[in-house]
């Protein structure tokens, strides 16, 4: 019977006391002093009405002999790590092989130091919001964004705060949060449904014109991207007016499309629904017809022909036209799943005495895929010189 009390003794006991608003928990353990800390812990929570959640699971362990052993962990987590701020740890003697922890909180104490977080964040919601205000003033889409968001990130502490007091003691109404969050929110949404974009391309750039319901923006933010990736980033001046070089992209892609959209907040743009603008681009055509004589596989020289093309050179088969020959070779690697493979190639280009190497990379779903890809990366700039 000893023995039967002796494994199966409850190895948490408690003692509950209440004075001057102190919660006070004692907890013992078998197992170490920070078990014990930890039902200590647990303790006060529970005593607060903090909710615990506990799962149990059952882990199987075949042994070397053959047996079957099982074991159930208890999972606990405590609702709210609210009061544990303010808990105050001491350990007791260890007697009979038991570690011993005393947990206290004093409420009074927690819930002060919440009031005056509270206080805070209030303060700082009534300065953000002044500021919001004279960014609509002033048609600063880019600041109203970033202090919106930031009043956000206030207004959801303001309400975990709240939260927390209600773990400590009854929340006043007079703390309840009015805040003016959904109508700030509704007038940035309803100014940026009017903002509209006007994009023109000439001479290798991109001008971008960004007005609103009440004429041009200053400062507005703008992105241009390419394949899903942004490429260069502008802000409007006084005019309302960005541009955008293109030789850069140009140079990488010599024919496409680029997309001029607003620098901003997702968010923010979906619900406006502000529209994006894409603007197809190509080379300039050099006036010159070649014939391309090309050593490689045909997808590999049909996609160096489309890139020539793209780059502004007129590829003619026909003899008698200027030659561009063009030796290509590949190292390929496959991935250790063998779902991707790294090509570098090795690209000659010779127009009469002119010599051009490069060594592109590409990556795709085969060997054929990767090495398109690696032809894709040629310099356009580069090939136009060649032929010059």
């Amino acid at each position: 019977m000893k023995m039967l009390k002796s494994i199966f003794c409850v190895l948490a006991s408690a003692s509950f006391a209440l004075a001057a608003n102190i919660v006070t928990y004692t907890a013992t353990s078998k197992v170490s002093q920070k078990d014990a800390d930890k039902k200590a812990l647990e303790g006060v929570a529970l005593q607060v009405g903090a909710q615990v959640k506990s799962s149990f699971e059952t882990h199987t362990v075949e042994n070397a002999d053959g047996s079957i052993e099982s074991t159930a962990d208890s999972k606990k987590s405590v609702s709210t790590n609210v009061l544990l701020k303010g808990a105050k740890v001491q350990v007791g003697p260890k007697k009979n092989g038991m570690f011993q922890s005393t947990v206290s909180v004093d409420l009074d104490q927690l819930a002060s130091k919440i009031l005056l977080d509270l206080e805070q964040a209030r303060s700082q919601m009534k300065s953000k919001d002044s500021l919001i205000r004279l960014d609509m003033l002033d048609r600063d889409y880019r600041k109203m964004e970033g202090d919106m968001i930031v009043l956000e990130k206030l207004a959801r502490t303001y309400d975990e705060l709240l939260e927390n007091l209600s773990y400590v003691q009854k929340v006043p109404k007079e703390f309840r949060l009015e805040s003016t969050l959904g109508e700030l929110t509704e007038f940035l949404i309803s100014s940026m449904q009017t903002v509209n974009l006007e994009v023109s391309e000439a001479d290798g750039m991109l001008r971008v014109t960004v007005s609103d319901f009440a004429g041009p923006i200053a400062n507005f933010p703008l992105v241009l991207s390419q394949d899903k990736k942004d490429v260069l980033n502008a802000k409007t001046g006084a005019d309302g007016v960005a541009t955008f070089k293109l030789k850069g992209t140009k140079k990488l892609k010599p024919a496409g499309e680029v997309t001029v959209h607003a620098d901003m907040n997702f968010k923010f743009v979906r619900q406006s629904a502000l529209q994006n603008k894409t603007v197809s681009y190509g080379a300039q055509k050099t006036g010159k017809s070649f014939r391309l004589v090309c050593s490689g596989a045909p997808a590999e020289c049909g996609a160096l022909q489309k890139f020539l093309t793209d780059a502004g050179l007129s590829i003619v088969d026909r003899a008698g036209l200027p030659e561009i020959s063009a030796s290509l070779e590949f190292s390929d690697k496959m991935n250790s799943s063998r779902s991707l493979c790294t090509s570098r190639a090795t690209i000659k280009l010779r127009y009469g005495e002119n010599e051009l190497v490069e060594q592109p990379q590409g990556v795709g779903r085969d060997a054929e895929a990767a090495h398109v890809k690696a032809v894709s990366k040629l310099s356009a700039s580069q090939i136009v010189d060649l032929v010059k």
